[in-house]
């Protein structure tokens, strides 16, 4: 009987051993490798670590507003708790009040409890911001005005100087002795005194309702933007019928009315009403002097004060 061949002889015997074991090895070697972490398992894991760190609940004092994770963390907040109330400063947000921390979303009325007597709020940095924001604001919206006044009054002064250019050259036959009453005239009637051109006449008009009215005529040389007039040649044919000023009720006038005219700044207002307050009533120019007007200051806004005591009203 014939002996069975074997299927490998000995060599290759030992090479399909060894390449076996070798199998086995590179397995057991890949099962016992720790297979890596997603970077999203690998925060979960620090967090993990970090929360069985921090498990210690440390009440102190502490600001929502500037706090950082770590203390809200010390005083017994969740992560995602803490999550909510960084987002919610990041877009912004404030807590203006130890109540308003009630608000955070999943904090629940015992644990606010707990917190309320360790929160504090800082609210000086808000007013400040607020105050600054507000100072900003103005400065910006002053400069943006004054740029806009100054570029109007420029063009309205060329516009009315070369309109006044153009009457000149047209008013020779404007007869020279024509008499105007500044109280009364209008801006057609100026124009008809030689000299004078619709700007003029509108700054003449404009000072007028200012004061209430002319005293005289030389009070025409206190508006500004028209010093080039000549005034030699026009005040000859100006008048100045002083019973028609519209004087101010001094006894009743508000702070706001006073310091309109010309010649009342917001100091001298405020003066006049404390005094008139003081006084309960105002009987004439010398209870106001020396302590708001001086004298030559008094002689000239006399004309315009009307001292008559205010009417009571009729009892029923």
């Amino acid at each position: 009987m014939k002996q069975k061949q074997p299927i490998f002889n000995r060599k290759q015997g030992i090479g399909v051993l060894l390449f076996l074991a070798f199998v086995v090895i590179i397995r057991l070697f890949i099962y016992l490798l720790p297979s890596p972490t997603p970077p999203e398992c690998q925060n979960d894991s620090i967090l993990i670590t970090n929360q069985n760190r921090q498990d210690t609940i440390f009440l102190r004092q502490f600001d929502p507003n500037t706090a950082d994770s770590l203390t809200l963390r010390q005083v017994g907040l969740k992560p995602w708790q803490i999550k909510n109330l960084l987002r919610y400063r990041t877009k912004g947000g404030r807590f203006r009040s130890n109540e308003d921390f009630k608000r955070l979303y999943g904090l629940t009325d015992s644990a606010f409890q707990v917190l309320l007597p360790y929160i504090t709020i800082d609210t000086m940095p808000f007013f400040v911001q607020k105050r600054e924001r507000l100072l900003r604001d103005s400065l910006r919206r002053d400069s943006l005005q004054q740029r806009y006044n100054a570029r109007r009054d420029s063009i309205e002064t060329a516009y009315m100087q070369r309109r006044d250019s153009l009457i000149k050259i047209g008013k020779l036959h404007i007869k020279k002795d024509t008499i105007i009453d500044i109280n009364t005239a209008d801006t057609n009637d100026l124009q008809y005194i030689q000299g004078i051109g619709k700007y003029t006449a509108v700054q003449i008009i404009r000072y007028r309702n200012q004061l209430g009215g002319y005293c005289n005529t030389q009070q025409l040389l206190e508006i500004q933007h028209i010093e080039y007039l000549n005034w030699d040649s026009v005040m000859p044919h100006l008048i100045c019928d002083s019973s028609l000023i519209q004087p101010i009720q001094v006894n009743i006038a508000s702070v706001e009315k006073l310091r309109h005219h010309p010649y009342i700044s917001f100091t001298k207002a405020k003066a006049i009403y404390e005094t008139r307050r003081r006084k309960i009533r105002l009987n004439g120019i010398e209870d106001l002097c020396p302590s708001v007007f001086t004298a030559e200051e008094a002689s000239k806004i006399r004309p315009y004060f009307d001292f008559t005591p205010p009417l009571k009203p009729a009892h029923r």
